[in-house]
């Protein structure tokens, strides 16, 4: 029996016909809501409490993130666990002609890392609720654990905040009874959401609808330009950020982390802005380079505080950055600022978004397939000749590098689909197994059934 992610699943017998009933252990019933709502969106069936279907037993012997089946049956010691074993065994439900089977396999798995993620961009093109939904269906089949939100860019700011009401743009913003649904709706499946806040660079929706609390003051011919970037100088401006992670932090309240963006800050600007120039020399930072680093710093810090840890992008500088804690995590991506092992040798955790052949964007250049690119989680590429991972950089896998993460940019529903759907069971499968993945060919010959479930779930 092929299952996504690969498995050590073994044929027990021929399949297995049950009622559309399910059993659980009162410590693992809340397993029961995501599974019997998935059932109704793939198959049509109403899996209700009883006997003569599946049952779901605890077994204190496994893992947090541990589950076991054996025929009809799902053992786990967690709520997360039972979460994964019923996720697989919507993979091996039949229906046909009313008659409901299961395939009749014994098999025990859990996953090599924590950290299997996909990035969702909603700043830059609109997706309507239901799509939010849909991610969170398609983490849950695939058995991811993470879906991040990219709330907020230079095009848009798609999250309401109470503290600073003018920044989102109505008519184009989801309302606070949307995320607080969402959050519970993805707590159900056991996906937990990083909400991405883009701090400091890709800010100007912030700094243009929010000036009085972000906008920089040119004194020369910037002050005619579209202001691109935070102005560190601002009195207050660090007091208005911690409040509006610690409001992201409350409604997030499920996850350990906040994502704070901090990359590709055009810096330069803060030599023309007086406020900027004033901060650097009572701080006696040298240079606006050096304050992009102080920036970080004091941003991750405020994360800190607010009780969660925070993950940012790569694009930051290595000068600097002696002083950043090396609990931040970082993403790397584009492995042009900064590379994996650089990051590595530095102390900081690090999670695999290669550029290559992890990021779906609108570019005829970026079709890929994470299996035939022969991607894994210590292997970055990029399609640039000037990034030096273009052709392939790998480091040696340990526990520091936590897992990958596929990141969907400025594509709307219908744009994204086909690259989201190839890649997301690939990039599932390489996440969850660290080195006995299926091959490309594999995967063209045993996953048909995975990828017509996900029709299902992401209709355009």
């Amino acid at each position: 029996m092929q299952l996504m992610p690969k498995s050590n699943a073994v044929c027990a017998g021929d399949a297995i016909t049950i009622t559309p009933c399910i059993s659980l252990a009162p410590a693992l019933f809340f397993a029961y809501k995501a599974f019997k709502r998935m059932a109704v969106k793939l198959y049509g069936v109403v899996f209700r409490e009883g006997n003569g279907g599946i049952h779901v037993c605890v077994d204190e012997s496994l893992g947090e993130n541990e589950f076991r089946i054996a025929g009809d049956t799902v053992f786990a010691s967690s709520v997360e666990g039972a979460g994964y074993g019923l996720a697989t065994m919507l993979q091996l439900i039949e229906y046909h002609n009313g008659v409901l089977t299961l395939a009749n396999v014994k098999m025990q798995q859990k996953p090599d890392r924590d950290f299997r993620g996909l990035s969702v961009d909603l700043a830059r093109k609109w997706h309507d609720f239901s799509y939010l939904l849909s991610y969170v269906d398609l983490c849950y089949l695939n058995k991811y654990r993470y879906l991040q939100l990219h709330l907020t860019d230079d095009e848009g700011w798609t999250m309401p905040f109470d503290c600073l009401p003018n920044a989102a743009i109505p008519g184009a913003c989801y309302t606070k009874a949307e995320i607080a649904y969402l959050v519970e709706y993805a707590h159900e499946a056991g996906i937990i959401l990083i909400p991405e806040f883009e701090g400091i660079g890709h800010a100007s929706t912030l700094v243009r609808r929010c000036a009085a609390e972000f906008a920089n003051e040119y004194d020369d011919e910037y002050a005619t330009k579209p202001d691109l970037i935070m102005c560190i100088g601002k009195e207050g401006v660090f007091e208005t950020i911690e409040k509006m992670l610690a409001e992201l932090a409350a409604i997030f309240h499920y996850s350990p982390y906040l994502h704070i963006g901090c990359d590709e800050a055009a810096y330069s600007r803060w030599d023309h802005c007086k406020l900027c120039r004033k901060y650097m020399a009572d701080h006696n930072i040298p240079d606006s380079k050096t304050l992009y680093s102080h920036f970080v710093k004091k941003i991750t810090d405020i994360c800190f505080s607010v009780g969660k840890t925070p993950i940012v992008w790569e694009g930051f500088p290595a000068e600097g950055t002696e002083d950043i804690s090396r609990d931040t995590i970082v993403v790397v991506w584009e492995s042009y600022y900064q590379v994996a092992p650089q990051l590595l040798d530095a102390g900081f955790r690090v999670i695999n978004a290669s550029w290559k052949p992890l990021y779906i964007t609108p570019r005829e250049n970026c079709k890929w397939n994470a299996a035939e690119d022969g991607w894994h989680i210590a292997k970055w590429d990029n399609w640039n000749p000037k990034s030096p991972a273009h052709g392939g950089m790998e480091v040696p896998l340990s526990d520091r590098v936590m897992g990958g993460m596929l990141c969907q940019w400025e594509c709307t529903p219908q744009v994204e689909r086909e690259q989201l759907l190839l890649n997301l069971p690939i990039v599932a499968d390489r996440t969850w197994n660290t080195t006995d993945y299926y091959s490309a060919e594999e995967l063209r010959q045993n996953c048909a059934k995975l990828y017509a479930l996900q029709e299902k779930l992401f209709v355009v």
